[in-house]
């Protein structure tokens, strides 16, 4: 048996915790009114959705997406006899001409008003979920409880004595202590701060399924999504998932802003060295915020990938970070592009910088296979003097053109020996000079898309 039962809520749900709550009278009163003027206009259209909710906190409740609507509804019909008293401004026997002036008596603007109200429907609504989610865990420990006393009452003597004293221990459910293990306990007071817009009442029962751990690490984001399917997405990532983000944007940040946190104790450090490190740390965990949340509003690509690499991503990121800075978000939104930009040698990353995503993983694995790496490197770098981005990455990524790259190792890789400030003449090295000599027949047959002329 039940031993607490939730206490059922006050009129329109839970404690009243609002800041006038004898305004609530007045809110019914106009309310019930604009629902007259509704029925007798025969607005079926905006009735229907809350048919059989005839009081304002069971519309904010159950239906929030449909608030705004009556809200702007009551605003427009602010000058009409039936509605001017609710919205006399202050000194003033006439209705407010802005959303911005304060109404009399309760001195809030219209926007605040709004404002109250959509904090009012979060309020409701998760309090409602969190009671549905409490009843449903009780009745199936109920149900756990009574399974396992009709066990043991079909047990041998020992169990039937045994019994008496396991219920002592177990006793009854606690409904009040069962609220404690729902995920969004306490959920309310940490969304608050975020619930401003009126743009926010349909999304109110998305935001009930966030628990209270997602909530302190997303709960400010959403004021800035708007788009249903990507907070659709930012609902459904859980701490781990988050956790790995976190752990993403802090390589990204120590990688961006060449920091790395010292990891001695406080007490190895001198004062100069100690303020060195929190300076630090303050820069790492501001750009470390930024880019959560660049990251999770405008890059949900990168999200995926950043999910699925898991914590092996920060490699990844620490790696290609120096050369791609902030557009690192824009490669990691495709596969292809990652898998392309991993394979650019080290050596040739930074020749190639942000072109490497566009190179073909099996063009860079042959210009890998140039053994001098100097050579490559330079080769490369004569490539970008010679083309246009665009032109060079569309010889690198044109099938037709690659036998010219094939070709390369088998011809470097022999007897062609490199060193880039080797003596013009009286050497069996060579230079620069002359690499860039013969990098002009290759670049021709890249032209032509062939390996003939060289």
């Amino acid at each position: 048996m039940v031993r607490q039962i939730m206490a059922p809520p006050a009129e329109g749900g839970g404690v009243d915790r609002r800041a006038n709550p004898s305004l609530r009278p007045t809110v019914q009163t106009a309310f019930e009114r604009l629902l007259a003027l509704l029925r007798k206009a025969g607005r079926t259209e905006i009735l229907e959705p809350i048919a059989g909710l005839e009081r304002v906190d069971d519309v904010l409740r159950e239906r929030p997406a449909q608030v705004p609507t009556f809200m702007e509804l009551a605003w427009q019909l602010r000058a009409e006899p039936d509605f001017a008293g609710f919205f006399r401004a202050s000194g003033s026997d006439r209705p407010v001409s802005d959303r911005n002036t304060p109404i009399a008596p309760c001195d809030l603007t219209f926007d605040q008003i709004v404002r109250a109200h959509l904090q009012a429907a979060a309020r409701l609504s998760f309090d409602r979920r969190e009671r549905d989610w409490v009843r449903r865990r009780a009745r199936k420990e109920q149900t756990r409880r009574q399974k396992r006393k009709g066990s043991e009452s079909r047990g041998g003597l020992s169990s039937r004595l045994i019994t008496p004293l396991k219920t002592m221990w177990d006793g009854d459910t606690d409904l009040e202590e069962l609220r404690t293990l729902y995920p969004g306990h306490g959920l309310y007071p940490v969304l608050k701060p975020h619930l401003r817009e009126a743009w926010q009442f349909p999304l109110v029962e998305i935001y009930g399924r966030l628990s209270t751990a997602q909530a302190r690490i997303l709960g400010h984001l959403i004021a800035h999504v708007r788009d249903r399917e990507m907070l659709e997405m930012v609902v459904g990532l859980d701490v781990e998932d988050l956790a790995v983000v976190r752990a993403a944007c802090r390589a990204f940040a120590e990688s961006y802003l060449n920091l790395q946190q010292d990891k001695r104790m406080r007490w190895e450090l001198s004062a100069e060295a100690a303020r060195a490190r929190d300076e630090a740390e303050t820069r790492i965990s501001t750009q470390e915020s930024i880019t959560f949340d660049t990251i999770l509003l405008h890059h949900r690509g990168a999200l995926d990938a950043i999910r699925t690499l898991g914590l092996d991503v920060r490699p990844v990121i620490r790696r290609l970070t120096p050369v791609y800075g902030n557009t690192i978000w824009t490669v990691l939104e495709s596969p292809q592009w990652v898998d392309n930009a991993q394979a650019v040698p080290d050596h040739l990353l930074k020749v190639l910088g942000t072109l490497g995503y566009r190179v073909p993983a099996d063009i860079s694995t042959i210009l890998g296979h140039i053994r001098d790496r100097d050579l490559a490197h330079d080769l490369l770098a004569f490539a970008r003097e010679e083309f246009s981005d665009d032109e060079l990455v569309r010889y690198l990524a044109d099938p037709a053109r690659k036998p010219v790259w094939n070709a390369l190792p088998a011809k470097f890789n022999n007897a062609y020996r490199y060193q880039r400030d080797a003596p013009a003449k009286g050497s069996s090295l060579h230079n620069s000079e002359s690499l860039r000599l013969v990098s002009t027949a290759i670049f021709q047959s890249l032209r032509l898309g062939t390996a003939e002329t060289f």
